[in-house]
């Protein structure tokens, strides 16, 4: 690339800074292109690897879960989470009840739908209960007046809707909602 830029008299490449550092398997000096490098080789982290292997310290066995700290035995030293719930809740897929009410006003999801008749709030449709709530015509909870804008997690805020129809409607409130139609 030098050599091209060289002959169309661009201004050159800048050299890349190196680093210099000690390798924490065999204690030799190198130098590395990127920052924070601990090992001089991969044969070096290899060996390091292998050796925590043998002790038992690679990570897997008994550790506390990331989100609800439950202690779970982990069967790779990549797993984080005792379950996919909690990964999930973790990454913000999953509505958490720690946004519910004090009082401890909880509710599941079916409940809603039988209170609601399985009917959108939005569309005024039927919701078909046999079909995954990730289906276009899927029954979700959709907040009347969202979280994001000072809504509460109660069953007086929370509706039936499509997942087509809550997707749609986004975070707005209601009757912002009915206003665009």
């Amino acid at each position: 690339m030098r050599a091209t830029n060289r002959r169309s008299r661009r201004a050159w490449l800048p050299i890349r800074q190196r680093y210099s550092g000690i390798c924490k398997w065999c204690d030799g000096p190198f130098e590395a292109t990127k920052r924070g490098k601990i090992f001089c080789s991969q044969r070096c982290a290899n060996a390091v690897s292998k050796r925590r292997s043998r002790r038992g310290e690679h990570g897997k066995g008994p550790k506390p879960c990331a989100t609800c700290g439950k202690t779970f035995d982990a069967v790779r030293s990549t797993h984080r989470w005792c379950s996919q719930q909690c990964r999930n809740r973790h990454f913000g897929l999953v509505r958490s009840r720690s946004r519910a009410k004090p009082s401890g006003a909880t509710y599941t999801d079916r409940e809603i739908f039988e209170r609601d008749g399985w009917r959108c709030h939005l569309c005024g449709d039927k919701v078909d209960p046999t079909v995954d709530r990730r289906h276009p015509d899927g029954a979700t909870i959709d907040h009347l007046v969202p979280i994001s804008l000072g809504g509460e997690d109660e069953p007086a805020n929370v509706a039936t809707a499509h997942w087509k129809c809550n997707r749609d409607k986004g975070t707005r409130a209601v009757g912002e909602q009915l206003a665009l139609l």
